[in-house]
Protein backbone atom coordinates (compact mmCIF):
# COMPACT_ATOMS: atom_id res chain seq x y z
CA UNK A 1 0.00 0.00 0.00
CA UNK A 2 1.53 3.33 -1.10
CA UNK A 3 1.72 6.42 1.12
CA UNK A 4 0.93 9.60 -0.85
CA UNK A 5 1.60 11.95 2.06
CA UNK A 6 4.44 14.45 1.75
CA UNK A 7 7.31 14.75 4.24
CA UNK A 8 5.54 17.45 6.26
CA UNK A 9 2.36 15.41 6.47
CA UNK A 10 4.29 12.33 7.57
CA UNK A 11 6.14 14.29 10.24
CA UNK A 12 2.87 15.79 11.43
CA UNK A 13 1.37 12.30 11.70
CA UNK A 14 4.36 11.06 13.65
CA UNK A 15 4.13 13.96 16.10
CA UNK A 16 0.39 13.36 16.49
CA UNK A 17 1.03 9.69 17.21
CA UNK A 18 3.56 10.49 19.92
CA UNK A 19 1.30 13.09 21.51
CA UNK A 20 -1.67 10.73 21.44
CA UNK A 21 0.36 7.97 23.09
CA UNK A 22 1.63 10.28 25.84
CA UNK A 23 -1.71 11.90 26.59
CA UNK A 24 -4.28 9.16 26.11
CA UNK A 25 -2.71 5.68 25.87
CA UNK A 26 -4.16 3.98 28.92
CA UNK A 27 -4.02 7.25 30.88
CA UNK A 28 -7.35 8.83 30.06
CA UNK A 29 -7.61 12.17 31.86
CA UNK A 30 -10.13 12.59 34.60
CA UNK A 31 -12.80 15.21 33.96
CA UNK A 32 -10.99 18.20 35.41
CA UNK A 33 -13.91 20.47 34.54
CA UNK A 34 -17.59 19.72 33.87
CA UNK A 35 -18.49 19.59 30.19
CA UNK A 36 -21.66 21.26 29.02
CA UNK A 37 -21.67 19.54 25.66
CA UNK A 38 -22.42 16.01 24.61
CA UNK A 39 -19.01 14.39 24.19
CA UNK A 40 -17.97 10.80 24.51
CA UNK A 41 -14.65 9.73 26.03
CA UNK A 42 -12.93 9.35 22.67
CA UNK A 43 -13.86 12.90 21.68
CA UNK A 44 -12.62 14.30 24.99
CA UNK A 45 -9.30 12.43 24.75
CA UNK A 46 -8.92 13.47 21.12
CA UNK A 47 -9.53 17.10 22.07
CA UNK A 48 -6.63 17.03 24.57
CA UNK A 49 -4.27 15.79 21.87
CA UNK A 50 -5.53 18.31 19.29
CA UNK A 51 -5.19 21.23 21.70
CA UNK A 52 -1.68 20.16 22.67
CA UNK A 53 -0.57 19.94 19.03
CA UNK A 54 -2.22 23.28 18.23
CA UNK A 55 -0.48 25.18 21.04
CA UNK A 56 2.86 23.59 20.07
CA UNK A 57 2.57 24.97 16.54
CA UNK A 58 1.65 28.57 17.44
CA UNK A 59 4.21 31.05 18.73
CA UNK A 60 1.65 32.87 20.90
CA UNK A 61 -1.31 30.52 21.45
CA UNK A 62 -4.43 31.74 23.22
CA UNK A 63 -7.75 30.25 24.24
CA UNK A 64 -9.64 32.44 21.77
CA UNK A 65 -7.35 31.33 18.94
CA UNK A 66 -8.15 27.65 19.63
CA UNK A 67 -11.89 28.37 19.67
CA UNK A 68 -11.55 30.36 16.45
CA UNK A 69 -10.11 27.22 14.83
CA UNK A 70 -13.42 25.48 15.37
CA UNK A 71 -12.89 23.73 18.70
CA UNK A 72 -15.75 23.74 21.22
CA UNK A 73 -15.07 26.07 24.15
CA UNK A 74 -15.86 23.48 26.91
CA UNK A 75 -13.51 20.96 25.29
CA UNK A 76 -10.79 23.61 24.94
CA UNK A 77 -11.14 24.60 28.61
CA UNK A 78 -11.11 20.99 29.76
CA UNK A 79 -8.09 20.18 27.58
CA UNK A 80 -6.14 23.19 28.85
CA UNK A 81 -6.88 22.18 32.45
CA UNK A 82 -5.59 18.67 31.77
CA UNK A 83 -2.46 19.94 30.01
CA UNK A 84 -1.85 22.40 32.84
CA UNK A 85 -2.24 19.68 35.50
CA UNK A 86 0.37 17.60 33.67
CA UNK A 87 2.85 20.46 33.50
CA UNK A 88 2.72 20.76 29.71
CA UNK A 89 1.35 24.32 29.61
CA UNK A 90 0.88 27.28 31.94
CA UNK A 91 -2.33 29.33 31.76
CA UNK A 92 -2.20 33.11 32.18
CA UNK A 93 -4.88 35.81 32.60
CA UNK A 94 -6.61 36.84 29.40
CA UNK A 95 -6.42 33.36 27.91
CA UNK A 96 -2.70 33.48 27.08
CA UNK A 97 -1.09 30.02 26.99
CA UNK A 98 2.59 29.44 27.75
CA UNK A 99 3.90 26.13 26.41
CA UNK A 100 6.58 24.42 28.50
CA UNK A 101 9.27 23.08 26.11
CA UNK A 102 8.46 19.39 25.48
CA UNK A 103 12.07 18.31 26.10
CA UNK A 104 11.54 19.53 29.68
CA UNK A 105 7.85 18.79 30.31
CA UNK A 106 7.58 15.30 28.79
CA UNK A 107 10.53 13.70 30.68
CA UNK A 108 9.10 15.17 33.89
CA UNK A 109 5.69 13.73 33.02
CA UNK A 110 7.25 10.34 32.28
CA UNK A 111 8.96 10.34 35.69
CA UNK A 112 5.62 11.08 37.31
CA UNK A 113 3.98 8.18 35.46
CA UNK A 114 6.83 5.88 36.52
CA UNK A 115 6.44 6.95 40.15
CA UNK A 116 2.72 6.28 40.05
CA UNK A 117 3.33 2.89 38.44
CA UNK A 118 5.79 1.94 41.21
CA UNK A 119 3.31 3.02 43.88
CA UNK A 120 0.55 1.05 42.19
CA UNK A 121 2.66 -2.11 41.96
CA UNK A 122 3.68 -1.73 45.59
CA UNK A 123 0.08 -1.24 46.73
CA UNK A 124 -1.13 -4.23 44.73
CA UNK A 125 0.45 -6.72 47.13
CA UNK A 126 -1.04 -5.20 50.29
CA UNK A 127 -4.45 -4.70 48.71
CA UNK A 128 -4.49 -8.27 47.41
CA UNK A 129 -3.79 -9.54 50.92
CA UNK A 130 -6.71 -7.48 52.25
CA UNK A 131 -8.93 -8.80 49.45
CA UNK A 132 -8.14 -12.48 49.99
CA UNK A 133 -8.06 -12.25 53.78
CA UNK A 134 -11.58 -10.80 53.74
CA UNK A 135 -12.71 -13.82 51.72
CA UNK A 136 -10.69 -16.48 53.53
CA UNK A 137 -13.39 -16.99 56.18
CA UNK A 138 -16.02 -17.70 53.55
CA UNK A 139 -16.73 -21.34 52.78
CA UNK A 140 -17.81 -20.42 49.28
CA UNK A 141 -14.78 -20.72 46.95
CA UNK A 142 -13.78 -17.48 45.27
CA UNK A 143 -12.82 -17.74 41.61
CA UNK A 144 -9.72 -15.64 42.29
CA UNK A 145 -8.19 -17.97 44.90
CA UNK A 146 -7.12 -20.62 42.35
CA UNK A 147 -6.44 -20.02 38.67
CA UNK A 148 -5.38 -22.77 36.28
CA UNK A 149 -2.49 -22.00 33.94
CA UNK A 150 -2.23 -23.29 30.39
CA UNK A 151 1.43 -23.15 29.40
CA UNK A 152 5.03 -22.85 30.56
CA UNK A 153 5.09 -19.28 29.24
CA UNK A 154 2.09 -18.47 31.43
CA UNK A 155 3.84 -20.02 34.44
CA UNK A 156 6.86 -17.79 33.80
CA UNK A 157 4.72 -14.66 33.36
CA UNK A 158 2.62 -15.06 36.52
CA UNK A 159 5.72 -16.01 38.53
CA UNK A 160 7.51 -12.84 37.43
CA UNK A 161 4.42 -10.79 38.29
CA UNK A 162 4.11 -12.36 41.75
CA UNK A 163 7.80 -11.94 42.56
CA UNK A 164 7.72 -8.29 41.47
CA UNK A 165 5.00 -7.69 44.09
CA UNK A 166 6.89 -9.52 46.85
CA UNK A 167 8.04 -7.72 49.99
CA UNK A 168 10.06 -10.17 52.10
CA UNK A 169 10.52 -13.85 51.29
CA UNK A 170 10.68 -16.09 48.26
CA UNK A 171 10.62 -19.86 48.77
CA UNK A 172 10.82 -22.34 45.92
CA UNK A 173 11.32 -26.04 45.38
CA UNK A 174 12.00 -27.46 41.96
CA UNK A 175 11.84 -30.86 40.29
CA UNK A 176 13.54 -31.61 36.98
CA UNK A 177 10.58 -30.28 34.99
CA UNK A 178 10.44 -28.63 31.55
CA UNK A 179 9.89 -25.31 33.34
CA UNK A 180 13.07 -25.86 35.41
CA UNK A 181 15.01 -26.72 32.25
CA UNK A 182 13.71 -23.54 30.61
CA UNK A 183 14.77 -21.52 33.66
CA UNK A 184 18.30 -22.98 33.58
CA UNK A 185 18.52 -22.23 29.85
CA UNK A 186 18.31 -18.48 30.54
CA UNK A 187 21.48 -16.40 29.90
CA UNK A 188 24.01 -16.78 32.70
CA UNK A 189 23.92 -13.06 33.56
CA UNK A 190 20.20 -13.29 34.37
CA UNK A 191 20.90 -15.85 37.10
CA UNK A 192 23.34 -13.66 38.98
CA UNK A 193 20.98 -10.69 39.20
CA UNK A 194 19.49 -10.24 42.69
CA UNK A 195 15.81 -11.15 42.91
CA UNK A 196 13.88 -7.96 43.62
CA UNK A 197 10.32 -7.40 44.72
CA UNK A 198 8.18 -4.32 45.25
CA UNK A 199 10.13 -1.07 45.29
CA UNK A 200 13.28 -2.88 44.12
CA UNK A 201 13.79 -4.60 47.49
CA UNK A 202 16.04 -7.69 47.35
CA UNK A 203 14.04 -10.71 48.54
CA UNK A 204 15.28 -13.45 50.87
CA UNK A 205 15.44 -16.32 48.36
CA UNK A 206 15.74 -20.05 49.18
CA UNK A 207 15.32 -23.06 46.90
CA UNK A 208 15.33 -26.82 47.34
CA UNK A 209 16.32 -28.57 44.12
CA UNK A 210 15.75 -32.20 43.27
CA UNK A 211 19.11 -33.91 42.81
CA UNK A 212 18.09 -34.77 39.22
CA UNK A 213 18.42 -31.06 38.36
CA UNK A 214 22.20 -31.62 38.44
CA UNK A 215 21.79 -33.63 35.24
CA UNK A 216 21.22 -30.38 33.31
CA UNK A 217 24.33 -29.44 31.32
CA UNK A 218 26.22 -26.64 33.05
CA UNK A 219 24.08 -26.91 36.19
CA UNK A 220 26.96 -26.09 38.55
CA UNK A 221 27.91 -22.95 36.63
CA UNK A 222 24.29 -21.80 36.72
CA UNK A 223 23.98 -22.56 40.43
CA UNK A 224 27.15 -20.61 41.16
CA UNK A 225 25.66 -17.64 39.28
CA UNK A 226 22.40 -17.94 41.20
CA UNK A 227 24.35 -18.09 44.46
CA UNK A 228 26.11 -14.85 43.49
CA UNK A 229 22.66 -13.36 42.94
CA UNK A 230 21.70 -14.15 46.54
CA UNK A 231 19.87 -17.44 46.17
CA UNK A 232 20.53 -20.01 48.91
CA UNK A 233 19.81 -23.61 47.94
CA UNK A 234 19.87 -27.21 49.08
CA UNK A 235 19.38 -30.54 47.35
CA UNK A 236 17.27 -33.55 48.11
CA UNK A 237 15.81 -36.43 46.12
CA UNK A 238 12.20 -37.12 45.25
CA UNK A 239 10.87 -33.57 44.86
CA UNK A 240 7.58 -34.40 43.07
CA UNK A 241 6.77 -31.04 41.46
CA UNK A 242 7.88 -27.41 41.48
CA UNK A 243 6.38 -24.47 43.36
CA UNK A 244 7.12 -20.83 44.09
CA UNK A 245 5.76 -19.12 47.23
CA UNK A 246 5.96 -15.33 47.53
CA UNK A 247 5.67 -14.13 51.13
CA UNK A 248 2.48 -15.74 52.46
CA UNK A 249 0.36 -14.21 49.73
CA UNK A 250 0.59 -16.34 46.61
CA UNK A 251 1.93 -19.66 45.33
CA UNK A 252 2.52 -20.86 41.79
CA UNK A 253 2.50 -24.63 41.25
CA UNK A 254 4.35 -26.02 38.21
CA UNK A 255 3.19 -29.47 37.08
CA UNK A 256 5.05 -29.46 33.77
CA UNK A 257 6.87 -32.58 35.00
CA UNK A 258 3.55 -34.37 34.40
CA UNK A 259 2.34 -32.38 31.38
CA UNK A 260 5.25 -30.86 29.38
CA UNK A 261 2.98 -28.09 28.08
CA UNK A 262 2.49 -26.81 31.63
CA UNK A 263 -1.29 -27.16 31.46
CA UNK A 264 -2.84 -27.77 34.87
CA UNK A 265 -0.34 -25.63 36.75
CA UNK A 266 -1.96 -23.08 39.02
CA UNK A 267 -1.77 -19.73 40.78
CA UNK A 268 -3.05 -20.06 44.35
CA UNK A 269 -4.05 -17.22 46.65
CA UNK A 270 -6.13 -19.15 49.19
CA UNK A 271 -4.14 -18.50 52.35
CA UNK A 272 -4.50 -21.99 53.82
CA UNK A 273 -3.16 -23.60 50.64
CA UNK A 274 -0.27 -21.14 50.42
CA UNK A 275 0.68 -21.86 54.04
CA UNK A 276 0.51 -25.61 53.37
CA UNK A 277 2.93 -25.25 50.46
CA UNK A 278 5.23 -23.08 52.58
CA UNK A 279 5.25 -25.82 55.23
CA UNK A 280 6.21 -28.34 52.55
CA UNK A 281 8.98 -26.06 51.29
CA UNK A 282 10.37 -25.63 54.81
CA UNK A 283 10.25 -29.41 55.38
CA UNK A 284 12.15 -30.07 52.15
CA UNK A 285 14.70 -27.44 53.20
CA UNK A 286 15.27 -29.26 56.50
CA UNK A 287 15.74 -32.53 54.62
CA UNK A 288 18.03 -31.02 52.00
CA UNK A 289 21.80 -30.91 51.88
CA UNK A 290 23.90 -27.88 50.88
CA UNK A 291 25.98 -28.14 47.77
CA UNK A 292 29.59 -27.00 47.74
CA UNK A 293 30.51 -25.33 44.44
CA UNK A 294 33.90 -24.00 43.44
CA UNK A 295 37.10 -24.83 41.64
CA UNK A 296 38.46 -28.19 40.52
CA UNK A 297 41.40 -28.74 42.90
CA UNK A 298 41.60 -32.16 44.54
CA UNK A 299 40.35 -30.84 47.87
CA UNK A 300 37.50 -28.90 46.28
CA UNK A 301 36.64 -31.87 44.06
CA UNK A 302 36.35 -34.17 47.09
CA UNK A 303 34.21 -31.54 48.79
CA UNK A 304 31.95 -31.40 45.74
CA UNK A 305 31.73 -35.21 45.59
CA UNK A 306 30.76 -35.34 49.27
CA UNK A 307 28.12 -32.63 48.74
CA UNK A 308 26.63 -34.52 45.83
CA UNK A 309 26.71 -37.77 47.80
CA UNK A 310 24.78 -36.13 50.63
CA UNK A 311 22.28 -34.83 48.09
CA UNK A 312 21.76 -38.36 46.74
CA UNK A 313 23.31 -37.83 43.31
CA UNK A 314 24.35 -40.96 41.35
CA UNK A 315 27.95 -41.50 40.20
CA UNK A 316 27.19 -40.48 36.61
CA UNK A 317 25.85 -37.10 37.73
CA UNK A 318 28.76 -36.57 40.11
CA UNK A 319 31.26 -37.38 37.36
CA UNK A 320 29.64 -34.94 34.96
CA UNK A 321 29.52 -32.10 37.48
CA UNK A 322 33.03 -32.73 38.85
CA UNK A 323 34.53 -33.02 35.37
CA UNK A 324 36.06 -36.46 35.93
CA UNK A 325 35.34 -39.99 34.74
CA UNK A 326 32.80 -42.17 36.49
CA UNK A 327 35.56 -44.64 37.37
CA UNK A 328 37.46 -41.82 39.13
CA UNK A 329 34.32 -40.94 41.06
CA UNK A 330 33.86 -44.55 42.15
CA UNK A 331 37.45 -44.71 43.41
CA UNK A 332 37.18 -41.39 45.26
CA UNK A 333 33.83 -42.34 46.80
CA UNK A 334 35.28 -45.60 48.12
CA UNK A 335 38.32 -43.77 49.52
CA UNK A 336 36.16 -41.11 51.16
CA UNK A 337 33.86 -43.75 52.66
CA UNK A 338 36.88 -45.48 54.18
CA UNK A 339 38.24 -42.16 55.44
CA UNK A 340 34.94 -41.29 57.11
CA UNK A 341 34.18 -44.79 58.37
CA UNK A 342 30.91 -44.79 56.44
CA UNK A 343 29.18 -47.98 55.35
CA UNK A 344 27.14 -46.36 52.56
CA UNK A 345 27.50 -43.50 50.14
CA UNK A 346 24.77 -41.53 51.87
CA UNK A 347 26.39 -42.04 55.28
CA UNK A 348 29.62 -40.61 53.83
CA UNK A 349 27.76 -37.44 52.86
CA UNK A 350 26.07 -37.20 56.26
CA UNK A 351 29.36 -37.75 58.14
CA UNK A 352 31.04 -35.10 55.99
CA UNK A 353 28.26 -32.62 56.79
CA UNK A 354 28.52 -33.36 60.51
CA UNK A 355 32.29 -32.77 60.44
CA UNK A 356 31.89 -29.49 58.58
CA UNK A 357 33.59 -30.80 55.44
CA UNK A 358 30.78 -29.58 53.16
Amino acid sequence: MSDDRGPDDAAQAAVAGVADAVLTNGLAPAMATPLDVDADTAEVEGAVTRVFLAVLQHQEPTRSLLIAQGMKAPLVDHSLDVLGSRGLVRLHPGGRIEVVPPDISLPALALDYERRARETRSAAHELAQVYFQARSASRTPDVGTVRILNSIDEIAAVTAEAVAAGTERLRTFRSLSPRTRALFASPIHSHQEPTRGAGGKVLDFTTVYDTDVLEIDGALEILEARERGGERFRFTSGVPFSAVMVDEAVAIIDVSAFDPSGFGSAVIRARSMVLALIALADHLWDLGSPLSTGGVSTERRDQLILSLLAAGAPDATIARQAGVSQRTVERRVRALMDQLGAGTRFQAGVQAARRGMV
